[in-house]
């Protein structure tokens, strides 16, 4: 009997994993067309509003010299740690 309760204890994890799945990656229910007029007015209201201005915003000038990504030492020039 306990060799049974051994395998029926995975049988049923696996049963029930399967079935909350299942559950969870059902399709959401349909929007109502009220729902939708809605999320559109807002994205167009989004879609009207000004960008913020350019001091908000980090500006990178693709010609610049990349900034170094290491160690916090200083690196001689020549190859070697000074």
């Amino acid at each position: 009997m306990s060799a049974l309760a051994w395998w029926l204890i995975p049988l049923v994890a696996t049963v029930l994993a399967v079935l909350f799945v299942m559950l969870r990656s059902r399709p959401a229910k349909p929007t109502t067309a009220e729902d939708s007029m809605e999320r559109l007015r807002r994205m167009q209201e989004a879609m009207e509003r000004p960008l913020p201005s350019s001091g908000n915003l980090r500006v990178i000038d693709p010609n610049a010299p990349a900034e170094p990504v290491g160690p916090s030492e200083p690196v001689d020039p020549e190859g070697g740690r000074p």
